[in-house]
Order: C-alpha cells, then structure tokens, then sequence
C-alpha cells in the first residue's frame, strides 16, 4: 500500500516537472478569430484550460451519477437493515425454539415474515401453530 503511493507520488512528480520543462519550451500562441472580435492567448494558458476544463466536466459528471444514484443506494440500504432484522428475528425465534418456548419462537418468525416474506417461514409458523395446538393439548 505505501509502495503503491510512493509511486504514485513519484509519477505525478515526473509527469509536474515534465510539463513544466515542456511548457517553458513553448512560445506558441492561439488565435481565435470571430469577426469583429480576436482572441490571442499563449498555447500553455490553452493547455492549462483544456485540461482544468476536462477535468471539471469529469468531476461534474462524476456528481451528477453520485446524485441519480442516491435513491438506489437509500432503497438498497432500506432493504439491507430489514432482512438483516429479519434474520436476527429468526436468530431470536430459533433459540426461542431451542429454549422450549414456542410461542416465542413463533412470534419471532411472524416478525421476520412481516419484515420479509417468505413461504419457508410461512410453513415454519403453520408448523409452529400445530407444536402450539399439540404442546396445548397436553398440558389440558
């Protein structure tokens, strides 16, 4: 990781002194001519906008992807913290189950089927509403 910046350093260092000893090798001009108006400047100040201005419009680009993606993102959050509830709800409902405790095994998987539905948990509670029934049953 460090090499890796160290070397980055180094060729964004090359590439500065490059450009300057490019840069000071240069004496050309741009002309732009839109009758009645001339635009004369040096062709380092056209170099130093073209790349400013490429840049700014891939930074701005950049932005603009960032914002339309912000309700993807939110949605995807959303849906990432309730299946992980969920799955902590049939954590909850299975060590319940492990406990004796049925019906709170059971309601534990009632709260994962709200948050996520699912026909295997929806069996799990008909199974558990008839462990209820039975465990009822014996103890009349």
């Amino acid at each position: 990781m460090i090499k890796r910046k160290i070397l980055w350093w180094l060729l964004m260092l090359l590439g500065l002194v490059l450009a300057v000893w490019l840069m000071s090798n240069n004496e050309g001009y741009v002309l732009i001519v839109r009758s009645p108006y001339r635009i004369q400047f040096s062709f380092n100040f056209f170099l130093m906008i073209f790349v400013v201005s490429f840049f700014a419009l891939h930074y701005c680009l950049r932005l603009l992807h960032f914002l339309r993606r912000i309700p993807t993102n939110r949605r995807a959050k959303k849906e990432a913290l309730r299946l992980k509830a969920s799955n902590a709800a049939l954590i909850e409902g299975m060590q319940a189950l492990a406990a004796g405790n049925i019906e709170k095994a059971k309601t534990s998987a009632m709260l994962s089927q709200q948050l996520i539905p699912s026909p295997a948990v929806e069996k799990v509670i008909e199974l558990l509403t008839a462990a209820q029934a039975k465990q009822g049953e014996l103890f009349k």
